[in-house]
């Protein structure tokens, strides 16, 4: 496919990403299952290197919930997730198969709170990019 066919498809994964981290913010379950495939997994390694898989299901209850709960708690809280730099999206030929690799940055309540290095595994299905596996690593701002 043309040079100018790739940039079309990377303008598109770059549009998911953006999605994916408004959806997380705003803790909209619906934006999210737009980019998110229902079997994709999360993988997430915490502060002693230990690692966490989590479901579709395990985002929507643990991380979602918690923000609409933060958030009922008190109507100032926020969250917002930072694209600092794209390393690299990498489509494959056929245009069915991407990855993108994104260092950004969780700042809550006004306060950075770490820097995350994720990797980002996307499928064309039915026509259309979804995130099939992201893997991530946080680190805190001390």
């Amino acid at each position: 496919m043309p040079a100018s066919s790739s940039n079309i498809e990377i303008k598109k994964l770059r549009e998911i990403l953006r999605t994916f981290h408004e959806a997380q913010e705003t803790a909209n379950e619906k934006l999210f299952l737009q980019v998110w495939h229902p079997e994709a997994r999360r993988f997430s390694f915490g502060s002693n290197n230990e690692l966490y898989i989590f479901s579709t299901e395990d985002i929507l209850i643990n991380q979602f919930q918690g923000i609409k709960h933060a958030k009922q708690e008190n109507p100032e809280y926020s969250i917002s997730f930072f694209t600092k730099r794209i390393r690299n999206i990498d489509v494959d030929p056929d245009h069915l198969i991407a990855s993108a690799t994104v260092e950004w940055q969780m700042v809550s309540m006004g306060r950075a709170v770490g820097v995350h290095y994720t990797y980002y595994h996307f499928v064309k299905h039915n026509g259309n990019w979804v995130i099939v596996n992201v893997t991530d690593r946080g680190k805190s701002i001390q």
